[in-house]
């Protein structure tokens, strides 16, 4: 995040990730992810009589980010083309290679679709939750870690950072995941610097 290029009024965070979020739209996380892959979604309900089915995603997604195969069912599942990938009645369907009649797609009814993490192209400013949940926040001008990052959260307006503080009297606090907020955050690192902001950091103090 040391020199972003785009998005710079506000981070973009990928919900492509390993992690459960509170802006649900149907999806349910996975116990686990496989190794390098990234969870996407669930499959919905079937969409027509040739094996499409609705996406069933956190973030209630419209546009399909271009993967050309995706992962389906348990940790030993193979890779998946994608045929079509279109928008139906405001929800996303997608049209899988080997799919092709409504009674297959209804048998994957809630089957996790992963996607390889190598297929997943960021921005200079944009972040995968599931690398930044878990990363020891440190305030800019203060010293040593005061917290961890254990969830992300989108309440409408930005993502915001649900942060677990070292003082366990007060427990978690939530802090914006915003350019204007964000000093660096170091994926290698597992660190985040956030602006001292006494509004969020000492709330419930």
């Amino acid at each position: 995040m040391e020199k972003p290029t785009k998005e710079k009024v506000q981070l973009s965070l990928r919900t492509e990730s390993g992690v459960p979020s509170r802006s649900n739209h149907g999806a349910v996380a996975p116990a686990s992810v496989p190794d390098g892959l990234l969870w996407l979604g669930q499959v919905g309900r079937p969409h027509g009589v040739r094996g499409a089915f609705f996406l069933k995603t956190q973030d209630n997604r419209t546009e399909w980010p271009g993967y050309h195969s995706v992962y389906v069912g348990p940790q030993s599942a193979r890779s998946t083309a994608v045929q079509k990938a279109y928008m139906s009645g405001g929800k996303l369907a997608l049209q899988l290679e080997g799919i092709v009649s409504r009674e297959q797609a209804e048998a994957l009814y809630n089957a996790y679709v992963f996607v390889s993490r190598e297929q997943v192209d960021l921005s200079d400013s944009e972040y995968l939750v599931v690398d930044i949940v878990g990363s020891q926040v440190e305030i800019e001008g203060r010293s040593g870690v005061f917290g961890e990052v254990i969830s992300v959260h989108n309440f409408g307006a930005q993502e915001t950072l649900e942060i677990k503080l070292n003082d366990a009297a007060r427990g978690t606090i939530f802090y914006p995941f915003t350019e204007q907020f964000v000093v660096e955050f170091n994926p290698a690192q597992r660190t985040i610097r956030l602006k001292d902001e006494p509004v969020f950091l000492d709330e419930g103090k």
